[in-house]
């Protein structure tokens, strides 16, 4: 029993004569792991559901069915991640600041669509997410920007379904 004292004694004392060493190791380890921890981007996600009422009630008895529902569902959900629907977007939204050509029009409709995530889930529900960790902006900035990319994507889902009721209602009112 005296030995493993002794060898805890002997231990401790070395220990103790090299405590500056070993603080400071671990205050080179804290700086370290404080700066990895700093340089590590700040990412924002926004998420929203959207319910899409496709057909009307009497959509069994028509003839519409359970595939084309679903044909129907992958048409919404390719015309909202369309180019020209994310260019509406880029143009609508903070995106549009750093744009002056073309081509950076185009680089940010890539960035967006691969920062941009459209899901269809059961029940006509999407969900649309969008993502924003923009390094030149600050982090309230990026927070807003996701939200607002969101926002945009609901926006002109609202607005091509409102032209298209129209559109319908005035092919039926032609044909009446």
């Amino acid at each position: 029993m005296n030995g493993l004292y002794d060898e805890f004694k002997i231990a401790l004392y070395s220990v103790w004569n090299r405590r500056w060493l070993a603080l400071l190791v671990a205050w080179g380890l804290c700086l370290l792991g404080w700066l990895v921890v700093a340089l590590i981007p700040n990412s924002y996600e926004s998420k929203a559901r959207i319910s899409v009422e496709m057909q009307s009630i009497l959509s069994d008895q028509v003839g519409v069915d359970a595939r084309e529902r679903k044909k129907n569902m992958d048409r919404v959900q390719q015309t909202l991640a369309s180019t020209i629907n994310l260019e509406k977007v880029v143009r609508g939204t903070a995106l549009n600041d750093s744009v002056s050509s073309d081509r950076e029009l185009a680089s940010k409709v890539e960035t967006l669509r691969k920062n941009i995530e459209i899901k269809s889930e059961k029940d006509n529900l999407f969900e649309i997410t969008a993502k924003s960790s923009a390094s030149n902006l600050s982090d309230a900035e990026n927070a807003v920007l996701a939200r607002d990319i969101v926002q945009k994507m609901i926006d002109i889902f609202v607005e091509e379904n409102l032209s298209g009721d129209r559109d319908e209602t005035s092919q039926t009112n032609q044909v009446s």
